[in-house]
């Protein structure tokens, strides 16, 4: 078993190096909300010669190229085909300018094992999400199909980064011996902590900030703010499915307000004005959001997920509750609500973790580990 520890590994390999990426997200197309993932493309792509990204995404998106040495290609195929037409793709592509490494998200695996096999390339898998866990499997016969063409298909990686430490458990739990790579996605809060400010006396502004899906359990943070008597605001950020039904949920409860999404550039004005941070997932496998808002000064609040663990200890620097435990949330919120001096020491405690994170330091461990994994090409 060969796994990477914490510690920055200072790769020896210097040459440029050829990377072929296999993305599901359309921000690195540009436009609408995209967050931070194409400047941090444009990094690594500064950082290892040259990489070529192919996004599963229909025929709407066109061809990019970010200078100098970035391209991103969509697919342009429907989410049935996605997986083929990424390997003809990379077939086509590899022909113009030989990979020296294959790296994937955890959901495109199966589409990699396919083009790792033809390019006779070393082939790493990102782990964004827990693929694996109950709560994103249900009782879905379609998730429980898309698991077992993953967990069949990363047996052939030559690497893997994780976000976490209970992601790395499964994988070797799974007998996987590979390299594995604990680095959460590097993310820039530098923007974040400048438009940090002292929170002004009045009522305590409460902020979630994220897609409105199922996995995110809103409808627990509705339920317990609603059973809360003090004064205060709740300010939902985001868009999703579940939109409908939480509006609904509010019962009109005027301290209740959805915004929709907000874009990168607005985000840092939005944390920056609030006094509490709710997480209340009930599976996270890193939650970007969480920096975010430690870098605003944020108290926060999280369910225990293995994300919110990581980033935020244990109740280190934020409160952490049971998942799925309106009770306890209820309890927390209304602490922090009603109490000040409760609010302003874990919003010291969240500036302190802040201070600590460079998203440069992950950047270069990522890179590192990209050179190894490429140097291992028979």
């Amino acid at each position: 078993m060969d796994t990477v520890d914490s510690k920055i590994n200072k790769s020896k390999f210097h040459y440029p190096v050829r990377v072929l990426m296999i993305s599901l997200d359309r921000g690195l197309f540009g436009g609408g909300y995209s967050g931070d993932v194409l400047e941090r493309h444009k990094i690594y792509a500064n950082e290892v010669g040259g990489l070529d990204i192919i996004v599963f995404a229909d025929a709407s998106f066109g061809n990019k190229v970010w200078p100098p040495n970035l391209r991103v290609f969509p697919t342009r195929s429907g989410k049935w085909s996605h997986y083929r037409k990424a390997v003809s793709l990379a077939a086509k592509l590899n022909q113009e300018n030989k990979y020296d490494l294959l790296v994937t998200q955890d959901f495109a695996a199966p589409a990699g094992a396919r083009i790792k096999n033809s390019l006779r390339i070393p082939w790493i898998v990102s782990v964004h999400s827990m693929f694996f866990s109950r709560a994103w499997l249900n009782l879905n016969p379609i998730n429980w199909y898309l698991f077992y063409l993953i967990r069949k298909a990363v047996r052939g990686a030559d690497g893997f980064r994780v976000n976490n430490e209970a992601m790395r458990d499964k994988f070797l739990a799974w007998g996987i011996r590979n390299p594995i790579l604990i680095q959460p996605t590097p993310i820039d809060i530098e923007k974040f902590k400048a438009k940090s400010e002292k929170r002004k006396a009045g009522t305590p502004k409460i902020l979630f900030v994220g897609r409105l899906a199922p996995e995110k359990n809103i409808s627990m943070l509705i339920q317990a703010v609603k059973n809360i008597k003090a004064d205060f605001e709740l300010q939902i950020v985001g868009g999703g499915p579940e939109e409908r039904k939480l509006k609904s949920l509010t019962g009109n409860d005027p301290r209740i307000k959805f915004t929709g999404p907000k874009t990168l550039d607005e985000l840092p004005m939005i944390f920056g004005s609030a006094d509490i941070f709710v997480l209340p997932s009930n599976s996270e496998s890193y939650g970007q959001v969480l920096l975010q808002a430690a870098a605003s000064g944020c108290a926060i609040i999280a369910t225990a997920t293995a994300g919110a663990k990581n980033i935020l200890g244990d109740s280190e620097y934020g409160k952490i509750i049971p998942v799925n435990s309106q009770t306890d949330l209820e309890q927390a919120l209304e602490e922090l609500i009603t109490i000040q001096y409760q609010r302003e020491y874990w919003q010291g405690r969240t500036r302190e973790l802040a201070s600590r994170y460079d998203s440069k330091i992950g950047v270069a461990r990522t890179i590192n580990f990209w050179k190894e994994i490429a140097n291992k090409r028979s």
